[in-house]
């Protein structure tokens, strides 16, 4: 039997945006941190898949209470919806805010840490949607949110008890990072700083140079022009003496 070799696809195989849009259209968050094994690459664009997806849980969440509690005073239907809203947010959303520091860090270039419990990300947002809908008058009897609080809490745990030392180890060290890259900057400004003022310096000499050189041609100049008067005054006056020197020599004739 002919064997087929499978590699892993790598960064030129697949175009970014490409792999993207596959990721986001075809795979929900669990099958997102089970892809991140795939290749380093994948790992990259799925945590951020991941990141993304836990920021909009939020913003979402945020999003529908506030709507909730504009119109439960008018409608007191929803207070059902609200009070479901608040469990998620304080029993779901809340236990898995401790990995909150190294997924904001997680936004930045030198990524510390992704969201890696999709699974969460997934229950959430159907939840999330149940209360939508409420919102919008389709009311529930009940909705089942304790169990993706009971994986929340477990998340949680694991977090503390298995990430949560190598994340802070981490961001010191992506800190440190920083802290070196803004020495660089810091010495590259000054370096740039310094070197634009000794070009402004040399510039200005320059200039200085120039305008004394300027000022030489025009006082050459002056000297010449002032030369060639000199010289027109001086045989004026040799004519003039000649023509009295002939003067004299005729009136010497004429008196002898």
């Amino acid at each position: 039997m002919k064997k087929t070799l499978v590699s892993h696809p790598s960064k030129p195989n697949i175009p970014v945006i490409a792999l993207q849009a596959v990721l986001t259209n075809c795979f929900n968050y669990e099958h997102l941190g089970r892809l991140r094994e795939v290749h380093p690459h994948w790992d990259e664009i799925a945590g951020q898949l991941l990141n993304s997806g836990y920021y909009k849980l939020l913003e979402r969440s945020d999003k529908l209470l506030m709507a909730l509690q504009r119109k439960v005073v008018s409608d007191p239907g929803l207070h059902y919806a609200t009070n479901v809203l608040t469990n998620i947010q304080v029993h779901i959303l809340n236990p898995v805010d401790i990995m909150r520091a190294v997924i904001d860090e997680g936004q930045k270039p030198t990524r510390v840490c992704c969201f890696p419990y999709g699974v969460i990300l997934d229950k959430t947002f159907l939840l999330l949607d149940r209360v939508e809908a409420m919102l919008h008058g389709s009311y529930e009897e009940t909705v089942n949110w304790e169990p993706v609080a009971k994986l929340a809490k477990k998340a949680a745990s694991h977090y503390r008890g298995n990430l949560e030392r190598v994340m802070e180890e981490r961001m010191g060290e992506n800190l440190r990072l920083k802290a070196a890259q803004r020495i660089i900057r810091l010495e590259s400004f000054v370096v740039d700083a310094q070197v634009a003022k000794l070009e402004k310096e040399s510039n200005k000499a320059k200039e200085d140079l120039r305008w004394e050189i300027d000022q030489l041609h025009q006082k050459n100049s002056q000297l010449r022009k002032d030369n060639r008067e000199m010289k027109a005054n001086q045989m004026r006056l040799e004519a003039r003496v000649e023509a009295l020197e002939q003067k004299f020599k005729t009136l010497a004739r004429l008196l002898s």
